[in-house]
């Protein structure tokens, strides 16, 4: 699969980094959209976005799909022009701040992009993913909402094995800090490893969802564990 993925800061460097360690197969190029762009681009879109795609590669034209890990408004609303530049055939920009996204803009966006007839997402949060239409379903079987596995030994978790991971890199923390833990301690802590692993996810409650994102990835995380252990208590 090829990816070409947009990101502001720190937060999206880390996401792309541990996307590549995990699908080290897939073709991904990362564009740096900068910082303090203007609240309104209106005339200035067209050029800040050849700027923004200027130097790369031709081949990046026609990718499978375009990732947005953008941390600023002003910067969401160059997507439909630069997923037009480049053609490509699906996108995913997860919403882990309202304010980078509010309800209003995502609508305004949607709209943009059903008439040029693109399949996108816009998961709140980036782990809740779990299918979509196209590339973004490829995408999903491999990064979104966490499923895992358990092995029990003598009451404690003695492995778990990641079957769809958090972008961030969070739900492989997770496993590798659950190793020894008591069973029934398990899930509480899987929450608690998610929420101090540093992502894009904010501690800004979202009025479309009544939670703040972080807690809604660790209620995510804690329902995954909860299943594996009931799954591998079942097959013990």
């Amino acid at each position: 699969m090829q990816v070409v993925a947009f990101y502001q800061g720190w937060y999206g460097e880390r996401i792309i980094k541990h996307v590549r360690e995990q699908a080290p197969e897939w073709q991904i190029w990362n564009v740096k959209i900068r910082k303090g762009l203007p609240k309104i681009l209106d005339e200035e879109t067209e050029v800040l976005v050849g700027k923004i795609l200027e130097g790369l590669p031709s081949e990046v034209a026609g990718a499978d799909l375009a990732l947005f890990l953008l941390e600023e408004a002003s910067a969401t609303l160059l997507i439909p022009e630069l997923a037009r530049k480049l053609d490509v055939r699906g996108l995913i920009c997860p919403v882990d701040d309202y304010r980078v996204l509010p309800r209003g803009l995502e609508l305004q966006l949607s709209e943009e992009l059903e008439e040029m007839g693109l399949p996108f997402s816009f998961p709140r949060p980036f782990c809740s993913l779990s299918s979509g239409p196209g590339p973004i379903h490829a995408f999903s079987r491999r990064f979104g909402r966490p499923t895992v596995t358990i092995e029990l030994e003598g009451g404690r978790v003695k492995r778990v094995k990641v079957i769809r991971g958090a972008p961030c890199g969070s739900t492989y923390y997770m496993a590798r800090r659950l190793v020894g833990a008591r069973a029934e301690e398990a899930p509480s802590l899987a929450g608690l490893y998610v929420q101090i692993y540093p992502c894009l996810a904010s501690h800004v409650e979202d009025p479309l969802l009544g939670e703040d994102m972080i807690h809604l990835s660790a209620m995510l995380a804690r329902a995954a564990v909860e299943k594996a252990i009931r799954d591998a208590q079942r097959g013990a």
